[in-house]
């Protein structure tokens, strides 16, 4: 990584004169623009496969029948709904009765968090880096009377263990850890935060949100012992709209929606069959893959920070137990929503944090790992997915550098 550069005096800077540089590179075509996206932002979404694609259109065109209806056709497509379901299960360890499906992580989420409460007080003990989805449903139930205790993260975002299970005690109903942090990568040790947590005490009922984890390194729900577990299908490749929720056998979850009393009554409304299908195929794929991939984005990573060792003033946001899909870069002075943009004039996609807080200003996860303000707002988010090649990423990388000293330059930072 690069050595901070001294730190100057520092002055207001004037963020209109980047976005009228943005411009200029554009109008003035600095940049030779290419027939080719290259897109990095796959914890926003990702690609779908073509057999996902084939899926879809099977079952919105041809096999298009309710599995809730009656015909005999219908209760085909229930048969084979009912065999994505048993496909998810025995790829994630657990059985199918414990697998709902859902429109994704938000939903499933939601789902176990306010459909976990077993009574109108107690407090729940959430992370302050957890994904919006949790964050603010939790946020919530402390408006409706729920304390809510915040446990810190470390600087590169894992869950500082000690403080989170320092927090849990008898009257605690809920705990919330994320598998995988959505800005840095930080991957965390579900399996032991669970036992702490089950330790302290048994009763309490806890959720992982698992959508940067699926399909990106090895998840069993059985070994990690949760009593909730959410993913979401568009990010390895499968559809939009798409998702699970685990539910522990046992575990007592009441429903949020009601209607037909689809999904063993849990999530009602008819049933995205196509989607869901689909989400076990692209499950299964994406599985298969891990070790595969993993050493090709490891590669990926090393490329990206040996082009950038000789530009100054820029930081890792994880550097050890890290996703190898997620790169998590900041660099100080500077806007990463300008320099996300002035790749946009390379033909380059990368994120700035989660897509789902995109309207704040700030990141929130940039604040709780105690990120120096002058690195808070210039994160860039880099993940890849099995589309991306050696040549994109220095392409990236090559993108990248250049950008960064070009903004340094202009804005004297």
């Amino acid at each position: 990584m690069a050595k901070d550069f001294e730190k100057k005096p520092q002055k207001r800077v004037n963020y209109y004169r980047n976005r009228r540089f943005i411009k200029y590179y554009y109008k003035h075509s600095i940049v030779k623009r290419t027939k080719m996206t290259y897109y990095f932002d796959n914890c926003a979404t990702s690609r779908a496969d073509d057999d996902v694609i084939a899926i879809l259109d099977k079952y919105q065109r041809e096999t298009y029948y309710n599995p809730s209806a009656r015909s005999s056709f219908s209760l085909a497509v229930a048969r084979e709904l009912k065999s994505a379901r048993e496909s998810i299960a025995k790829t994630m360890g657990v059985t199918a009765d414990e697998i709902y499906f859902t429109s994704g992580g938000t939903e499933s989420d939601n789902i176990a968090i306010f459909g976990s409460g077993k009574s109108k007080s107690g407090n729940v003990v959430v992370t302050a880096s957890e994904h919006s989805a949790v964050y603010n449903a939790v946020m919530k139930l402390g408006d409706r009377g729920y304390e809510v205790r915040l446990a810190n993260v470390t600087r590169d975002g894992h869950i500082d263990v000690d403080d989170f299970v320092s927090k849990v005690d008898d009257n605690t109903v809920l705990a919330c850890f994320m598998h995988v942090n959505n800005e840095t990568g930080a991957i965390n040790d579900v399996k032991n935060i669970n036992r702490l947590v089950k330790a302290v005490n048994p009763r309490t009922l806890t959720l992982s949100d698992g959508v940067q984890a699926v399909g990106k390194i090895p998840v069993n729900l059985r070994s990690l012992g949760v009593d909730f577990y959410s993913m979401s299908g568009h990010k390895i490749h499968g559809s939009k709209g798409t998702g699970f929720l685990y539910v522990k056998r046992g575990t007592k979850c009441t429903p949020i929606l009601f209607g037909g009393g689809q999904e063993n009554g849990m999530r009602s409304g008819t049933e995205y069959v196509g989607g869901q299908i689909a989400l076990a195929t692209a499950l299964t794929k994406a599985v298969s893959l891990i070790d595969e991939n993993a050493a090709h984005y490891i590669e990926y990573k090393q490329i990206i920070l040996d082009k950038l060792a000789s530009v100054p003033g820029w930081r890792v946001n994880c550097t050890e137990n890290c996703s190898p899909a997620i790169l998590s870069l900041a660099f100080a002075d500077i806007k990463g929503e300008v320099l996300l943009h002035m790749l946009e004039a390379y033909d380059v996609i990368v994120g700035t944090g989660s897509a789902c807080s995109s309207k704040n200003k700030q990141s929130r996860i940039a604040k709780a790992i105690g990120l120096d303000m002058r690195y808070v707002e210039g994160i860039i988010r880099i993940s890849f997915s099995k589309y991306n090649d050696k040549q994109q990423v220095e392409h990236l990388a090559d993108s990248l550098a250049k950008c960064v000293l070009d903004l340094r330059k202009t804005m004297h930072v």
